[in-house]
């Protein structure tokens, strides 16, 4: 058996998230096994880095899955790809330790949250990024950010769900770039939470907007009081961008 690394990209718009589920609708991890399976002609089980939810999108997914097959891989990736959906594709795909498991292994990941800031909707990103009508004040974000960064108990920015690892997470850097019209805001962490990125997202865009400061968010974080942080911003704006390994690192027992 082999084991091969899958690195997907998806417009994830008419899927009810990553996660095959029984009953949810259509799933990118379905689409992906339905595609694998006819390609190799075995059942085939993908196992995901991460859970995007309904409406998010990837460039950068990682999932990996076993199989006997002993075809050259560069015709899989070509047969592969003509057998998905037209708004999923594999960008890359390579053979890893036989242990390696995409979830486990992965020891850090970056997501981007896009706004469109401009007074006129921009009909072709609609899909992609959130509209703003407003200006945002950057340095405010930038300021407002520096006090997620770091070990931090994000309780406060989580909608809640059961976790063995409880609600700390390192936040690495947090970065606002504007582009043009656009304004780009990528999270970078060991982990995230359940809908962490839009809710952080959500409390920047208040800094933006002028409606929340440092102090507030450093409030929220230490108060641990979900309904103290805005709401989460919506799926469409949120891309999961990357996923990174150590490949020494073993799996859990």
């Amino acid at each position: 058996m082999r084991n091969l690394l899958l690195i997907l990209a998806y417009d994830g718009t008419a899927y009810k998230g990553w996660q095959r589920l029984p009953g949810a609708g259509r799933t990118v991890q379905e689409a992906v096994e339905a595609a694998l399976g006819r390609v190799l002609g075995e059942e085939t089980a993908i196992l995901g880095a991460g859970r995007t939810d309904a409406g998010v999108h990837a460039e950068g997914q990682a999932a990996n899955f076993h199989t006997a097959s002993d075809r050259d891989l560069q015709e899989i990736l070509a047969d592969l790809n003509a057998a998905l959906p037209r708004d999923v594709a594999c960008r890359s795909l390579k053979e890893v330790p036989e242990r390696f498991h995409a979830r486990y292994w992965a020891v850090e990941k970056t997501y981007r949250y896009r706004i469109h800031s401009h007074p006129i909707p921009d009909p072709f990103s609609q899909r992609y990024s959130l509209h703003v009508p407003e200006s945002l004040d950057i340095p405010a974000m930038e300021s407002a950010a520096a006090e997620l960064v770091g070990k931090r108990d994000f309780s406060a920015f989580a909608n809640h769900r059961g976790s063995k690892k409880g609600f700390e997470r390192e936040l690495r850097t947090v970065r606002v770039q504007r582009n043009g019209a656009f304004v780009d805001i990528l999270f970078t962490a060991d982990g995230f939470l359940y809908n962490q990125v839009r809710i952080m997202t959500g409390a920047l865009l208040e800094a933006g907007l002028g409606r929340l400061g440092p102090k507030d968010v450093r409030r929220i974080l230490e108060g641990r009081d979900r309904s103290a942080a805005p709401g989460a911003a919506p799926a469409q704006g949120l891309c999961l961008v990357r996923v990174e390994f150590r490949p020494d690192l073993p799996p859990p027992e």
